[in-house]
């Protein structure tokens, strides 16, 4: 595509902004950088991979996240091997929304070398298997050899006291005591809690359980884990009720673009309550802004399609 003398020189003005300005200026660039979309993309990749200071170019790949071309894909799976992990944890952050929709294996193969190498520092290997997440366990496992056990998605470690609990409050007590415990921990109270609701309960034990699993979700959101997003997203989009406040808090805290439209759908479900109603707009928002989602995005194109007057 052949960038108009406008556009280009709209381009260059940005991309000093993301090179030179502070956090502002910066949030402003990248949002109006997603609005050009691929026009912008060969400035971006030359930033990226260049010398600029760190936050800069992790700013330029916030500009490229939520797309799901396959140029966005190249310049991020090459950013993954950025000895920054600033830099690195952005790359990876734009491959999670794609990992699981992509026709080819680019970003699996890209976030996958990252889980799997040692020499990286493990809070970016973390943010890989994190990514991950987005797939079934039972495919991702058998890709990530030599991790501990504990790292894998749907790890199930038999001697854990989460295996051992087995009423709601004495699982949403464990949660809140152990809320620095390892991520993997807290992962496995999502599923494991998730498997006792599927269960024959009555309606009060088995609120209890949800509230327990709300309580996970807030904890592994509040160290900026989207290990089980997956859960979180599924949570909005099936639920007939509202759910309790943990779900809000966590999906404000590490909600993206997909899950908009599971919040949209949540609150179609509950015309009369309109508490949970306007928490749900206020989250939308929030996560509309974290995210820098604009209304000439797909995504809030097609929620605002769907449901009108939701965000």
């Amino acid at each position: 595509m052949v960038i108009r003398s406008s556009s280009s020189r709209d381009v260059e003005h940005l991309i000093a902004e993301l090179r030179d300005g502070g956090t502002t200026r910066r949030e402003t660039a990248v949002a109006r950088l997603r609005l050009l979309g691929s026009r912008a993309d060969e400035r971006l990749a030359t930033l990226i991979a260049s010398d600029a200071p760190s936050d800069a170019r992790a700013a330029a790949l916030k500009a490229i996240e939520g797309r799901e071309d396959a140029r966005a894909r190249q310049i991020a799976a090459a950013a993954c091997r950025d000895s920054e992990s600033e830099v690195a944890i952005a790359a990876i952050g734009v491959l999670r929304g794609s990992v699981a929709g992509e026709p080819g294996t680019d970003a699996l193969d890209a976030l996958v070398g990252v889980a799997v190498d040692s020499e990286r520092d493990a809070v970016v290997r973390q943010s890989a298997v994190d990514a991950l997440s987005e797939l079934p366990a039972d495919i991702v496992r058998p890709l990530l050899q030599g991790l501990p056990e504990s790292l894998l998605p749907g790890a199930e470690p038999s001697s854990h006291p989460v295996a051992t609990i087995g009423d709601p409050l004495s699982m949403s007590a464990w949660i809140n005591e152990h809320r620095e415990a390892p991520l993997s921990s807290l992962h496995e109270a999502v599923t494991r809690i998730r498997q006792r609701e599927s269960d024959e309960l009555p309606p009060q034990v088995r609120d209890a359980w949800t509230a327990a699993r709300g309580a996970a979700h807030a904890a592994l959101a509040a160290r900026g884990s989207r290990v089980a997003l997956y859960d979180l997203r599924e949570s909005f989009d099936s639920t007939p009720r509202s759910l309790p406040l943990d779900f809000l808090t966590a999906m404000g805290e590490i909600g993206d673009a997909s899950c908009l439209e599971p919040m949209a759908k949540a609150w179609s479900a509950a015309p009369n309550d309109a508490w949970w109603r306007a928490r749900l707009q206020d989250t939308a928002t929030a996560v509309m802004k974290r995210e820098a989602l604009t209304a000439r995005q797909a995504v809030v194109k097609r929620v605002r399609s769907k449901y009108p007057d939701f965000v």
